[in-house]
């Protein structure tokens, strides 16, 4: 019987759209004028490719999520261009702080889903960081009147560890006093949620009205398309 449940949050709790990618990119090319390397949308959507594949090759060798210094020390790099150390913190300080400007939505439903599942679960967060710190995206949900539902956020820049690695899901659990067999994790991510939580015992939902990547193709014990209906799906797993 599941007794506990833990959500990722990008594109499973807050809608990772594109709007703080793209301010984050003009800041970037905003900076890199200003110190002398122009560089036109083309070349910086290449790099911003680029350095998405070097993350996540970081999160697998070394366990942990690079932030947003790291990140932009690599973009720098890639670029090959001189840029100081103090425009550089400038541009990773923005890069964190732009989400309390320009605000993630909810994945619709979460909120009223929360509020129902709350009075009958122990509900966690497991959020991996990046761009953004756990920090920032505590502020975010408190922003929406959310952590009153979770007995506990774990975010890996500060847990010291990032999905799909099982040590961040036993961390939460130990936090909230839960064996893997009583739990259940959802998120949107084939490799970092659905891998990551049944390495770690628990049920594993793939949740889709987001991202629609995995889909098709996933090795979830249920695929949700929505929050529609999901305290009842929760009932009978």
């Amino acid at each position: 019987m599941i007794k506990a449940i833990t959500f990722d949050c990008w594109d499973t709790i807050l809608n990772d759209d594109v709007t703080r990618t793209e301010e984050r990119k003009k800041f970037f090319q905003h900076v890199f004028k200003e110190n002398g390397f122009p560089l036109d949308d083309k070349e910086f959507d290449r790099l911003f490719k680029e350095e998405g594949k070097i993350f996540r090759n970081y999160i697998i060798d070394n366990r942990k999520t690079p932030n947003s210094t790291m990140r932009v020390d690599t973009i720098v790099s890639l670029a090959d261009v001189q840029i100081s150390d103090s425009e550089k913190n400038k541009i990773a300080q923005y890069s964190d702080n732009i989400a309390l400007q320009f605000r993630p939505p909810l994945v619709p439903l979460i909120a009223e889903v929360l509020e129902q599942l709350s009075s009958k679960y122990t509900l966690a967060v497991i959020c991996n960081t990046g761009w953004h710190s756990g920090k920032i995206v505590r502020q975010l949900l408190e922003g929406y009147d959310l952590p009153r539902h979770f007995s506990h956020l774990t975010f890996s820049d500060e847990a010291g560890i990032a999905k799909p690695h099982k040590q961040i899901f036993e961390y939460t659990l130990e936090k909230i006093g839960f064996d893997a067999r009583d739990a259940a994790h959802i998120g949107d991510s084939e490799y970092s949620d659905i891998v990551g939580a049944k390495e770690a015992g628990m049920k594993a939902i793939l949740f889709t009205e987001v991202n629609e990547k995995y889909r098709d193709n996933n090795t979830a014990d249920i695929v949700v398309n929505d929050y529609d209906n999901f305290a009842e799906i929760m009932e009978k797993l």
